[in-house]
């Protein structure tokens, strides 16, 4: 354990000594107009807001840059493992023959065009 380390562990320990100190403070300000049951259940419900409070503080929140480095990490590694011959015949099987027999017929519209002329 680093002499930083033993700080901190001191530091931690002062503050827990210092909420209890705290609590104990409250009860017993309170005590007089609540009875000791009462002002006890003030200082746990004081608790519990601030459990509320620091729970909805460390709470995840979305993150638009880390989602979007995401989603383009997970498209490269999917480039990366196809082929460039599966993409290749992919685009074939999956394309429509219309416009490979639209630029036959235009070529040899074209060509007959050019020779009429």
């Amino acid at each position: 354990m680093t002499a930083s380390a033993g700080w901190v562990a001191a530091a931690a320990a002062f503050g827990v000594a210092a909420i209890a100190s705290a609590h104990i403070a409250l009860v017993s300000a309170l005590a007089p107009h609540l009875g000791l049951a009462g002002a006890a259940g003030v200082a746990a419900l004081a608790d519990l807001v601030l459990v509320v409070l620091l729970l909805l503080a460390a709470r995840a929140r979305r993150d638009p840059v880390a989602e979007e480095a995401l989603a383009l990490r997970r498209a490269m590694l999917t480039a990366a493992a196809r082929s460039p011959v599966e993409d290749l015949l992919g685009v074939v099987r999956n394309s429509s023959p219309a416009p490979v027999i639209g630029a036959v017929v235009g070529e040899a519209v074209a060509r007959w065009i050019e020779r009429r002329g």
